[in-house]
């Protein structure tokens, strides 16, 4: 964190964040890399694992920790790193998003989606990616994402520009019965599965707020 006036503004922005949009935790009292809510879906129409989603379907909403990858990002500012370390913590999340997205609150919610600028091998655990078609949606979560990005790391500007392939935003979704499959309880498990890549090639899901 580059000072304490951005770590208190950052601290800030997360906790309206939540409020705003009543993100909920995984597991109470437990830290993982992932926050969900429940949402009426509002993009263009589209398909994942046979499933068709239209404006106005319910969806389970989902946004990345921030404080986590601030925490990444801070104690080691090599990108390709810290994105390892995040992909060991996705790893270890998604069997509680399983167990979350099985809750009564979500029975009517057949799909997950959320905005991520980190989505290289993202399909391992379960997710597909399309672009962003909306030109002001494109901007607007780029300019945002790339804020949030700034306030946590000093070196953004260089992360930026020279990983710039890489961090442009997308959209990740993945039906649910997917994700109960690969993670729910009695499921093949992460590592058993062959996503224990060590050199990231398969680097990390990120969903980001």
């Amino acid at each position: 964190m580059p000072n304490r006036a951005a770590r208190a503004v950052f601290d800030a922005w997360e906790a309206l964040f939540h409020r705003a949009l009543h993100l909920e935790e995984l597991e109470p009292g437990s830290e993982h890399l992932f926050f969900v809510a429940r949402r009426r879906y509002l993009g263009r129409t589209f398909e994942v694992d046979g499933i068709v989603v239209h404006p106005g379907d319910p969806v389970v909403e989902m946004h990345m920790n921030n404080v986590l990858i601030e925490r990444a990002l801070r104690e080691d500012t090599n990108i390709v790193r810290a994105i390892v370390r995040l992909l060991r913590q996705a790893r270890v999340s998604m069997p509680a998003l399983a167990k979350a997205v099985q809750h009564e609150k979500f029975h009517d919610a057949q799909v997950l989606y959320g905005i991520t600028m980190i989505h290289r091998g993202i399909e391992h655990f379960g997710f597909h990616t399309y672009p962003l078609r909306n030109p002001f949606v494109r901007g607007v979560t780029s300019w945002h994402l790339t804020n949030i990005l700034k306030m946590v790391n000093p070196d953004a500007d260089h992360i930026l520009q020279t990983h710039r392939d890489v961090l442009q935003p997308k959209l990740v979704v993945a039906s649910k019965q997917k994700i109960i499959e690969m993670f729910g309880e009695g499921a093949l498990t992460a590592s058993e599965g062959g996503m224990n890549d060590p050199q990231g090639r398969g680097e990390v899901v990120s969903l980001d707020s």
